[in-house]
Formats: structure tokens, C-alpha cells, sequence
């Protein structure tokens, strides 16, 4: 057990998801033959499902990889990296990228929702402004972050391992994944139970 430093007049239960935060570390090598349960699979992507998002636009889909063959292209398109390549399942984080055009069903499905009722038209003035000044793949790839925090998290406090993994080659591992055009990988989740103990945290000081 993590050991978590009181907290300055804070209560005894807020220090619950500290615990989790400072348990998480990204795990390079998992167990061989210990499978991830699909009620853990389960909860982790109802944690990023849970995630914050700009304007609530929920950019992102999850893909779950469990059969060997899936993990083996997904692991091959992650270069072969010893967390991937170990791996016991996989939550590929995909962003919506065509999805996002201010125009799109998707994207007034989403303001309807978060409005409850009221005017969308001064959020969707305001979101085809963002959208014609920014990179929204770039954007939306950002945005799965928000998701990945939650899902790695929500790992940490099951007593899983967890790796979150950039490197990859996204044509590959879209090809893997069967992912459509208008979609893009933003991030894989590598996922069992780990291998080796936690290592020394190293982060800068508070101050």
C-alpha cells in the first residue's frame, strides 16, 4: 500500500482517490496468462465514457482488444513495446474526428443533450468559431486525453496495471482495428496485471 501524506484539514475519506492517483504507474511488462475480467473491462470504460469534454462533444469511441490475434496486430502496430507486447487486453481510445463537423447529426445530438432544453444556438455559434480556427483532429485527439486520465485511474483503483501508449503507427493499427475513415487512433491503453512493482515516483518537488 502507497503510503499518502495527511492532507492539511482535509477529511480522512477525501484522501481515497489520492491513493489511486499515486498507485498508478505505467506498467512494462505484465503476468502472462492472467486475463482482464469483462466486468473490470467494463467499469474502466464506463470511467472514460464519465469524462469531461469541451462543449461535451464526448469526442471518442472505445475498442476492446481480447483475443490473441487482435492483441498480437494491435501489439505490431505498438512497435512490439514490451507493455504492449504483454499486454492481457487493450482500450483503444479512438477520436471522432468527422463526427465533429459543426453541421454533422452527431454534433447537434450532443448540444440538444448538454442544453437540457434551453437555446443551443450560443453554443453552436460559438463552436463553428472554435471549429474554423483550430485543427479539430489535433483537438479531438487532445480531448481523449480527458478519457484516458479517468480509464487509467479507474485501473489503478481495481488493482490493475495499466499503460497508456502514444507510439504506434496509426494506419496500422486503424487497419487493426478496422477503424473508419473519419476516425483516428489517439491513444492505446495496455492493460493485466503487472509484472513488477511499482517504481520510485519521480516528480518535481510541490514548491
Amino acid at each position: 500500500m502507497v503510503e499518502v501524506p495527511p492532507i492539511q484539514g482535509a477529511a480522512p475519506m477525501s484522501a481515497i482517490l489520492l491513493e489511486a492517483i499515486q498507485r498508478r504507474y505505467a506498467c512494462r511488462r505484465f503476468v502472462a496468462g492472467r486475463p482482464v475480467a469483462a466486468g473490470e473491462l467494463a467499469v474502466l470504460r464506463e470511467a472514460g465514457r464519465l469524462a469531461p469534454s469541451a462543449f461535451g462533444l464526448e469526442p471518442w469511441r472505445f475498442i476492446t482488444v481480447e483475443d490473441g490475434a487482435g492483441r498480437a496486430a494491435v501489439a505490431r502496430a505498438c512497435y512490439d513495446q514490451p507493455a504492449a507486447a504483454s499486454a492481457a487486453a487493450f482500450i483503444v481510445i479512438v477520436a471522432l474526428v468527422a463526427a465533429l463537423d459543426p453541421d454533422s447529426d452527431y454534433v447537434r445530438a450532443r448540444f440538444e443533450a448538454e442544453a437540457r432544453g434551453q437555446d443551443i444556438a450560443p453554443t453552436d455559434a460559438a463552436y463553428r468559431a472554435f471549429y474554423r480556427a483550430e485543427s479539430i483532429a489535433v483537438w479531438a485527439q487532445g480531448q481523449c486525453n480527458f478519457a484516458a486520465a479517468q480509464l487509467l485511474l479507474q485501473a489503478s483503483h481495481l488493482g490493475l496495471g495499466s499503460c497508456p501508449i502514444g507510439g504506434f503507427d496509426t494506419a496500422a493499427l486503424a487497419a487493426a482495428l478496422r477503424v473508419p475513415p473519419g476516425e483516428t487512433p489517439a491513444l492505446v491503453i495496455a492493460l493485466g496485471r503487472c509484472a513488477h512493482a511499482a517504481p520510485q515516483r519521480m516528480r518535481k518537488p510541490a514548491d
